[in-house]
């Protein structure tokens, strides 16, 4: 009976080879984790100086950025170039309209004529400067019920951006018969990043015209605005645009469609009517 009491209280010693593996690789991993740990913190301390001097160049050309950003003079009248599309025949009746808004020596930009004045014709000061564009009649235009001029007018933009003149922030486009009130295209402007694509303006008020521009092409008798970023952008597509839409009548729905190919939509401003 003493015998058997003792067998029952007999508890044999588990089975330990599968334990062994096991504790092998937990301190295996630890050991490498130590071991990472105290490699990193050598280096980091080693080269400190690296990352106070990465820290400091950060923020240094953030603080640069900033500065730039706040010193930059606030859009004004100066960093506007108009580009006005008149003719010779057209000019003399029309000039009067510009002569209301256009201030020498303030304002900057051309009327674009298609021809040389005659010598004996005046051209006041109180007129904006004139320019002779460019020959377009090898330029296609098929639109059987509009005028060849469209073509010349629609690259008044490429021609004013070509002259290649120092701080243009914005292109703004017109007729001759175009009135523009100065003080609030600024307002209106500064409103806008010029180191951004826009094009702002305003549709027509007639319904057929928005139409044909599916109500997203800015109205050039109302004026046009285009940042200099865009303008960079266009004049290296205009030429071959223009031709692709030999077909649209008007300069602004070539300008529009041109645009458009780029990818920039029409920023609407209603300051911009007819």
């Amino acid at each position: 009976m003493k015998e058997m009491s003792l067998r029952k209280r007999y508890v044999p010693f588990p089975n330990n080879h599968k334990l062994v593996p096991k504790l092998c690789t937990i301190f295996i991993i630890k050991s490498f984790l130590i071991t990472f740990c105290l490699v990193a913190s050598i280096y980091l301390i080693s080269n400190a100086h690296l990352f106070k001097k990465y820290a400091y160049d950060t923020a240094a050309v953030t603080n640069k950025q900033e500065n730039i950003s706040k010193e930059e003079e606030e859009t004004n009248i100066s960093h506007i170039l108009f580009g006005i599309g008149g003719s010779t025949k057209s000019w003399n009746n029309r000039s009067s309209y510009s002569e209301l808004w256009w201030r020498p020596n303030v304002t900057r930009g051309f009327v674009w004529l298609d021809e040389i004045p005659q010598e004996n014709e005046p051209w006041p000061e109180t007129f904006p400067p004139y320019r002779v564009s460019e020959d377009t009649s090898t330029f296609k235009y098929t639109c059987w019920f509009g005028d060849r001029s469209a073509v010349r007018i629609a690259r008044i933009l490429k021609e004013s951006f070509e002259l290649g003149l120092n701080n243009v922030r914005w292109f703004v486009m017109g007729d001759d018969d175009t009135v523009f009130f100065t003080e609030n295209l600024v307002t209106v402007l500064t409103k806008y990043d010029h180191n951004q694509m826009y094009y702002i303006g305003g549709i027509s008020e007639s319904v057929e015209i928005n139409v044909l521009g599916s109500y997203s092409q800015a109205f050039g008798g109302g004026g046009i605005a285009i940042s200099y970023p865009l303008a960079a952008e266009l004049v290296k597509i205009l030429d071959g645009c223009i031709n692709r839409y030999h077909y649209l009548y008007a300069s602004d729905q070539k300008i529009g469609s041109c645009v458009t190919e780029i990818g920039v939509s029409l920023t609407k401003e209603p300051g911009f009517h007819q």
